[in-house]
């Protein structure tokens, strides 16, 4: 990636944070709660990556949440089980 791109998109990431009053504890928080979450359903093969930004109307947030997972967990749920 080019140095002038990646310090734009670290300046408007920067910018949206302080627009939108996202501290660091929130977002470790969230990664935290999410990581406990999707560890139920899948075997993470990475750390998960969020991303918050204020949408165009200004008055919405978009948020984007990525990680990688060499596993997909099996289990039954009682929507599995046969019924007679």
């Amino acid at each position: 990636m080019r140095t002038d791109r990646e310090i734009s998109r670290r300046m408007r990431e920067m910018l949206t944070q302080d627009k939108t009053v996202i501290k660091d504890g929130f977002i470790s928080a969230m990664k935290g709660d999410l990581g406990k979450l999707l560890d139920a359903y899948f075997a993470l093969s990475s750390p998960i990556c969020v991303s918050i930004e204020q949408g165009e109307s200004g008055t919405d947030f978009d948020v984007a949440i990525t990680f990688a997972a060499s596993d997909i967990r099996r289990f039954d749920t009682t929507m599995d089980v046969k019924r007679y």
